[in-house]
């Protein structure tokens, strides 16, 4: 992706966003800016609305990262948010919807305006995208009332289930949208930074998407949830597809490259760094006799260390060796944000696999298929982060590892899918769905010094924004506390 690309889009994010500038005096008026046209296009909207999708979820990992424990807060860091403390993650909130979803929303009508269903697909996809982050934050979130048009200024709050079946149906539209005839004259190509106007690549992105959707809900119903699931990926990536990412320039960092990594020095500010429970799970502490050669790709280990141990959750930096720098492989100015991986899918379909044959937290063994999936999830995630192909053959083959279908547990999936997710807001979905079950998830425990307030219970939301709820009343009526479990955890 060029400077150029990203240059636009944020030019363009700027513009839909309606945030404040200059004016200049173009005729004696002083609200025209001739450095910039009276209207925005679908090829400078659809760069800006992936930029930001992609910022959104640096700004919403940046917190829950803490929260499934692969992260954990310096004593210069969101302590408070790793002590469970107020949590409400403000920045996210407004990006997912001033640049997320409303600006998604704008491309999905343009399209329709303009008959480019390629582009309406799009929009569909990152609305989605936006909207799943939000929903799995926050609960029940605006929606129907929030996209009639700007002014709605106090959008009533839509129920969590209600909302997974709009997401769902939304997706369905894109799905056959992606494959419908599109005039070459409006058609997404060079604009489109995450897959180049492919618009197969898109479609099965959605079905991911659904697949992502339905594994939510396996507290519904595990079996009909994973069947579900397993129908969607079947339409989904393959091993050469390309992942729903955005790779960001040199001149355009990464976000976790803004947020941590690039702040990382001499005299800058440590604020968040790899959690002691996600390096042990990694380092030989939790699995004695394995060590996950990704380690090294996804963490960094001070010079004077002889091992990788991480921050204690709450203790703000105590012992720790380890941290996100800009050498790690997603802490690079120019590194990818994940937001969908072939890696991640197959660790889903292993999960599904492993349910939809009667498979609980306690069960030992599955069919052949859920086996296959998990060894091919660990094998791409391996590949995608540039494991020596002598490591990730030691580490497959590790008895730990390689346990065959007769013996596969829930917890090796679910240890694996928690790598693949490494700064992935998804990661605490899964934990959630789980319960922060110690036996699946190795060294979970309640974060130290955890606020009096949350009474000995694990984090299950964050709370709506304080301006949020100071400018729509319709707010406090959907404020529920951190301990209350989502709709689809019940």
């Amino acid at each position: 992706m060029s400077n150029k690309k990203l240059i636009y889009c944020l030019m363009a994010g700027l513009l839909v966003a309606g945030m404040g500038c200059k004016k200049f005096v173009e005729h004696d008026n002083p609200n025209i800016n001739p450095n910039k046209p009276p209207y925005v296009t679908l090829a400078t909207l659809v760069p800006a609305v992936q930029y930001s999708t992609c910022n959104n979820y640096g700004l919403l990992g940046y917190i829950t990262t803490m929260f499934p424990q692969q992260m954990a807060a310096y004593a210069s860091g969101p302590v408070n948010e790793d002590q469970n403390r107020d949590v409400r993650i403000t920045s996210a909130f407004q990006g997912i919807y001033q640049n997320g979803i409303t600006n998604s929303k704008l491309i999905v009508d343009m399209g329709k305006s303009q008959g480019s269903p390629h582009y309406t697909a799009i929009g569909r996809i990152l609305f989605v995208t936006n909207l799943i982050l939000a929903t799995d934050t926050w609960g029940d979130v605006p929606l129907t009332e929030a996209i009639q048009g700007p002014n709605t200024f106090q959008p009533a709050y839509d129920k969590q289930e209600d909302i997974f079946a709009f997401m769902h149906l939304y997706l369905d539209s894109a799905i056959n949208e992606s494959k419908a005839v599109n005039p070459v004259s409006v058609k997404p190509g060079a604009d489109d930074m995450i897959f180049g106007g492919d618009t197969s690549a898109w479609r099965k992105t959605a079905y991911l998407l659904k697949a992502k959707l339905y594994m939510h809900t396996t507290k519904k119903g595990a079996v009909a949830a994973a069947n579900n699931a397993l129908a969607a990926l079947a339409n989904a990536y393959t091993a050469t597809s390309k992942d729903y990412q955005l790779i960001f320039s040199e001149r355009n960092p990464n976000p976790w490259f803004v947020n941590v990594s690039g702040r990382i020095s001499g005299s800058a500010t440590f604020t968040i760094g790899p959690s002691k429970r996600f390096c042990d799970a990694l380092n030989g502490v939790g699995y004695p006799g394995l060590v996950d050669p990704r380690i090294g790709k996804l963490i960094f280990k001070r010079a004077t260390a002889t091992q990788y141990t991480g921050i204690t959750n709450g203790l703000a930096n105590t012992g720790n060796t380890a941290d996100l720098t800009d050498v790690t492989f997603f802490g690079q100015r120019t590194s990818p944000l994940l937001m969908g991986s072939y890696a991640e899918q197959k660790l889903i379909e292993a999960e599904a696999q492993f349910l939809a044959n009667g498979g609980t937290p306690t069960s030992v063994g599955s069919t052949q298929a859920a086996y296959d999936a998990y060894i091919a999830g660990i094998s791409a995630s391996m590949d995608k982060l540039g494991v020596a192909a002598t490591d990730k053959a030691a580490y497959l083959t590790n008895a730990q590892v390689a346990v065959g279908a007769a013996n596969l547990r829930l917890e090796l999936i679910l240890r694996e899918k928690q790598v693949a997710l490494f700064l992935n807001p998804d990661a605490w979905v899964d934990v959630r769905r789980y319960d922060y079950n110690p036996a699946l998830f190795k060294g979970m425990a309640l974060p130290e010094k955890q606020d009096a307030g949350m009474n000995g219970q694990f984090i299950r939301r964050a709370l709506l924004p304080l301006d949020e709820l100071n400018r729509n009343p319709k707010a406090n009526a959907a404020l529920k506390p951190m301990t209350e479990k989502m709709w689809w955890d019940q």
